[in-house]
């Protein structure tokens, strides 16, 4: 009996790891079709379901998992849409093959987004390139005396709607961490001093603004989209580069909790 049980036990355990290695077959929140219908549904979906910047998981087309940086290259052929999976727990994407009768303007959406998604992702877990900004107060913030901090860039110019609608959002954001002092909200911007000044006596902006930053931000860190979100670890590296301001929000935080 007691071999037998032993067996049984051995069976047992045996049968759960053949499972566990089974693809578990998940459901999309939205259907292909009913996302695909035109751009706007597909914009829809994109706003309410997928959150790239959250830690998830990926799977290719087969629903065989594979890596974020994987997933990501695939996403910027534009010849996927990041189709995401119900579960409960944390999120599950698959990489969804376009059929040719899918609308250009869609394709054409995705190959671009994908693109930037992954030259975002590519940029993480290196220091931002050396830099001296000087914000409208004459504090310097460099490469060097910002080590052990986080530090949050928004880089932006006058003449960038997206920019400025977002900057309520951006005050009460710093607001929620005023009593960290190893935060830090820096943001340098294309325009000189005297543009930046008069800009600010009529909008709030809480961060620390430094003007005279086009070269760098073109010339350095090449940017072609603004605003451009960076957080900045305590290590001095990229733990992300977006122009989504809730995308910086979340990652700001997951930062915070770091010891």
């Amino acid at each position: 009996m007691r071999f037998k049980s032993v067996f049984m036990l051995m069976a047992g355990l045996l049968l759960m790891s053949s499972c566990q290695d089974q693809p578990v077959h998940r459901k999309p929140v939205e259907k292909p079709a009913v996302i695909l219908k035109d751009l706007m549904s597909f914009l829809k979906y994109r706003q309410q379901h997928v959150k790239l910047y959250e830690t998830f998981n990926a799977v290719d087309s087969a629903q065989q998992t594979i890596s974020r940086i994987q997933f990501l290259k695939q996403l910027a052929t534009g010849r996927y849409l990041p189709l995401r999976l119900q579960s409960p727990g944390q999120p599950y994407y698959q990489l969804y093959p376009l059929e040719a009768k899918v609308e250009k303007d869609i394709k054409n959406t995705l190959k671009f987004w994908g693109e930037m998604e992954q030259a975002d992702a590519q940029a993480e877990g290196k220091p931002l390139p050396d830099f001296t900004f000087v914000d409208m107060q004459g504090n310097r913030y460099t490469n060097q005396n910002t080590k052990g901090k986080i530090v949050v860039v928004k880089c932006w110019f006058l003449g960038c709607l997206p920019c400025i609608q977002e900057m309520p959002a951006l005050n009460e954001l710093k607001k929620m961490y005023e009593n960290r002092k190893d935060i830090l909200f820096v943001s340098p911007c294309w325009e000189s001093r005297s543009k930046v000044e008069a800009f600010l006596k009529k909008t709030k902006f809480d961060y620390a603004v430094a003007p005279d930053q086009y070269n760098y931000l073109t010339d350095q860190l090449h940017l072609s989209g603004y605003p451009t979100h960076f957080v900045i670890n305590k290590k001095g590296l990229i733990s992300l580069r977006s122009n989504d301001y809730l995308a910086m929000a979340y990652v700001l935080n997951r930062e915070a909790k770091q010891p």
